[in-house]
């Protein structure tokens, strides 16, 4: 839950202590300016001749320099050729290790239009992070394209990267199945600072306890022009995008044809807001099912905005289901519509299943909003302090229809 979702983020601020601690040693060490010729094709490394990979033994070569502690700093590597890992036992690009002796990129990658096929990752013994690259710390990836992946681990699992800190990752696309138990995504797993612009993943994502279609959990990241397609299945914090976010934005990005499942806090984009963040013009279309806090968008939102969203679709929560949030405690919800069927028991609702605080302005639903007790076209079980504060201009055309306390707008209200 929660205690677990910060759990995680307590390890990515002892990764970036663990970098820095690294780096200082590095920088007492001798500088290595280039790495051994004979791991490349060709090139020297600088952006206008970067180092050249075109074949799986010298991508695994590659792999093996890093988690030998060479980081790429001010380097640039590219793709040469198409690649296929369908015969080779991958090990990752890096990797973390919370307890000292983490080994990250810290280059420019680019897959220059090249994709690499049937990459299946397994956890290295050092690290719990599996992906392509295991850990990166201030790198930057750009179209580099994964296709049927096969990855599997225990924590900090992603298709392409299963722990980030201060890097960017631009027009990357990742296709398969990514499996995992805490923090696994299908392009990140865990991600601390930076940002994913115009990255895309489809398949299926399994995990436990932060699982979201794109990344697991992050925190202060910026996802922007992104999409996602497929299935995404766990038990707390589950989300079509991101698991959890502890702090950052997802704009202008879509998720079609997604199927999320999962216990607890699920929704369409976001599983779990925890302190504050945003989420803007983000279109879901697919189907959204879970136990409680059970959203189109988010299921359960702490504090931030949800701003322009849209659902269309179908959610179903046995209790505090919502079209576009499940739970909403705190923040602002605004000009954001609902088309999606909703149906449970208990806190049902067109925009919001159960609602303690926070604003909600200039919303709709369209949706058909079903269910037993506390039940409402807009909010299913009010318990702000002020609805007239609370609600302005809201409007639902939907039908709602329950057996106890069901209303027009709002269903229960003290």
């Amino acid at each position: 839950m929660l205690c677990a979702f910060l759990a995680i983020f307590m390890a990515v601020f002892a990764f970036d202590s663990v970098l820095s601690s690294s780096e200082a040693t590095t920088r007492r060490a001798p500088i290595r300016q280039r790495a051994a010729p004979s791991i490349f094709a060709s090139g020297n490394g600088t952006q206008r001749n970067p180092f050249v990979i075109r074949t799986a033994a010298q991508l695994s070569a590659f792999a093996a320099s890093v988690n030998n502690g060479e980081t790429y700093s001010d380097r640039y590597i590219r793709l040469g050729a198409n690649i296929d890992l369908r015969n080779v036992n991958w090990t990752p690009i890096g990797f973390y290790c919370a307890s000292g002796g983490t080994r990250s990129f810290n280059g420019s990658f680019y897959g220059a239009g090249f994709s690499i096929f049937h990459m299946g990752a397994g956890n290295d013994a050092r690290s719990p992070a599996s992906a392509l690259f295991g850990a990166l710390n201030g790198a930057t990836i750009q179209r580099v394209c994964l296709q049927l992946v096969n990855v599997a681990g225990e924590s900090h699992v992603g298709g392409l990267v299963g722990f980030k800190t201060g890097s960017t990752l631009r027009n990357s696309r990742v296709s398969g199945n990514v499996s995992g138990r805490y923090a696994v995504g299908g392009i990140v797993g865990s991600a601390f600072n930076g940002f994913l612009e115009g990255c895309d993943f489809s398949g299926s994502v399994t995990g436990v306890d932060g699982v979201g279609g794109l990344v697991g959990t992050m925190d202060r990241v910026t996802i922007r022009s992104a999409r996602a397609s497929g299935q995404v299945d766990g038990a707390v914090d589950v989300g079509g995008f991101v698991g959890g976010i502890l702090d950052g934005m997802i704009i202008d990005s879509t998720a079609n044809g997604v199927i999320v499942n999962g216990d607890h806090n699920v929704g369409g984009f976001v599983g779990n807001l925890v302190d504050s963040g945003r989420i803007e013009r983000a279109a879901f279309t697919g189907q959204v099912s879970g136990n409680s806090n059970v959203g189109g968008i988010v299921g359960r939102m702490a504090a931030g905005f949800v701003v322009s969203c849209t659902m269309n679709g179908s959610v179903r929560g046995r209790a505090h289901a919502g079209g576009i949030i499940g739970e909403f405690m705190s923040g602002e919800i605004r000009r954001s519509v609902n088309s999606a069927s909703v149906d449970g028991m208990f806190s049902i609702g067109g925009i919001a299943g159960m609602m303690s605080g926070g604003l909600m302005r200039n919303n709709l639903n369209n949706g058909a909003i079903n269910g037993g007790e506390a039940v409402g076209g807009l909010v299913g079980n009010f318990y702000a302090e002020d609805m007239n504060f609370a609600l302005e201009a809201n409007n639902s055309t939907g039908q709602a229809r329950g057996h106890f306390s069901t209303g027009h707008l709002v269903g229960a209200q003290p």
